[in-house]
C-alpha cells in the first residue's frame, strides 16, 4: 500500500463495484484522525493503578470481555504503562514473567496472583492522540507488532485506548479481489482437545498467538482464545481450587473444557471482504481456513488484517469520514 494525494477516479471505477466508487468521489486516505473518525473507548473498559493487583485486572478483562488494561498514576492520571492479556498468560505460567512466581512467592501462584502489583508485568506501549492520523495508528500497531495503544491528551494524560478490534469495525465487507489465501496465517496451529491449560499457556506465549484450534484425527474440535484462558482463571470456583489444590491441579484441566466448540471456517479462496462478514455475524475475530477437500490450511485473523493487508500488492485502503468506514480493494495486480 502506499499514499496518494488524489484519487484517480477513472482507475477506482475499473476496478472497484460501482457503488464503491461512488463513495469514493467524496473519500479521503487513511489521513484522518481519531476524532474525526470518533473509534476507539473513551474512557478504556478496564484501568489499573500501580498497586492494582494481577487478579483484580483478571477480573476486569473476563468482565469487560477485552484483552488490555492501561496503567496509570492515581493523581496525575498519566501512562504509566499497559498490561496485555499476553502478559497475564506469560505470568500464569507460560513465560518468563512466571518467574516471579516461583522466586517471590515459591511457586504459589494464587498467592501471587491474589498479591503481585500489576505493575511488574508491565509493557511501555506507544502513545496515539485523539489527533493522532488512523495510519499513524495502523504504523505504530504494524511496527510494534501490538493490538491496541493508549490514547493521551496533551499533558499525556490518559482518555482512551484505540485496538484492532475497533479499526476492525470500520472495515467494509464489499468485494475486494483479495482472496483469503493471500491474509491468513499458516500453518494451523493446533492442540489435541485433551490438552492442558498448561501447553496452551506456553504454546500461546512461544508462537506469540491468541487462539489455539483444538484438533484430533477425526477433525477440528473447538477453539481456545486467550480471553478464554483469562476467563478460566478469573472465576471463583477456579481460584478456591487452585488456593486448595495447588497450580499442577489446575494446569492440568483439559482444554477441551474452556473451548468453544463450533469453529467457524471460510475457504481460502474466498473474498477477504467475505470474512469480515462472517467475523461479524458471529462476533468472532478469526476464523480457520479450510479447502474444498476439508483440509485446515491456516487461519485468517484481525490482526492479519491490519498488520499484512497494507503489504499485499495493489491493495489500497480508503477511509470514508462521513460514514466512519474502510474501504479496502485491490487497484491493480
Amino acid at each position: 500500500m502506499y499514499i496518494l494525494e488524489k484519487i484517480d477516479y477513472m482507475l477506482a471505477f475499473m476496478f472497484f463495484p460501482k457503488k464503491i466508487y461512488l463513495q469514493l468521489r467524496d473519500i479521503y486516505r487513511m489521513g484522518k484522525t481519531l476524532s474525526e473518525l470518533k473509534i476507539g473507548r473513551y474512557p478504556p473498559a478496564v484501568i489499573a493503578y500501580p498497586d492494582t493487583t494481577v487478579l483484580e485486572v483478571i477480573r476486569g478483562m473476563a468482565e469487560k470481555w477485552v484483552r488490555h488494561a492501561p496503567i496509570v498514576d492515581k493523581r496525575t492520571y498519566r501512562v504509566l504503562g499497559m498490561v496485555s492479556a499476553r502478559d497475564i498468560i506469560d505470568f500464569l505460567g507460560g513465560g518468563p514473567k512466571h518467574r516471579i512466581v516461583l522466586e517471590k512467592y515459591g511457586g504459589d501462584l494464587y498467592d501471587a496472583i491474589e498479591n503481585e502489583p500489576v505493575c511488574s508485568i508491565k509493557y511501555i506501549p506507544p502513545y496515539v492522540s485523539l489527533n493522532s492520523t488512523l495510519y499513524e495508528v495502523v504504523n505504530l500497531m504494524m511496527g510494534g507488532n501490538i493490538g491496541a495503544l493508549c490514547v493521551v491528551d496533551e499533558m499525556g494524560r490518559l482518555v482512551g485506548i484505540i485496538s484492532e478490534r475497533h479499526i476492525m469495525a470500520l472495515i467494509e465487507s464489499y468485494h475486494t479481489l483479495v482472496k483469503v489465501a493471500e491474509l491468513m496465517s499458516k500453518p494451523l496451529i493446533y492442540l489435541p482437545p485433551q490438552a492442558r491449560i498448561l501447553d496452551c499457556l506456553k504454546l500461546m506465549h512461544e508462537k506469540h498467538i491468541r487462539r489455539v484450534v483444538l484438533k484430533d484425527p477425526g477433525g477440528l474440535k473447538g477453539i481456545v482464545t486467550i480471553k478464554d484462558v483469562v476467563k478460566f482463571f478469573s472465576q471463583d470456583e477456579v481460584l478456591n481450587d487452585l488456593k486448595r489444590l495447588g497450580k499442577e491441579n489446575i494446569y492440568n484441566t483439559p482444554l477441551s473444557v474452556i473451548a468453544t466448540k463450533g469453529v467457524v471456517c471460510i475457504n481460502p479462496e474466498r473474498d477477504i471482504g467475505e470474512a469480515v462478514e462472517v467475523m461479524r455475524k458471529f462476533n468472532i475475530g478469526s476464523l480457520v481456513v479450510v479447502n474444498s477437500r476439508g483440509s485446515d490450511l491456516g487461519i485468517i485473523t484481525e490482526r492479519d488484517y491490519i498488520l499484512k493487508l497494507p503489504k499485499i500488492r495493489g491493495v489500497e485502503i480508503f477511509v470514508d469520514a462521513q460514514l466512519k468506514s474502510i474501504i479496502v480493494g485491490r487497484v491493480f495486480l
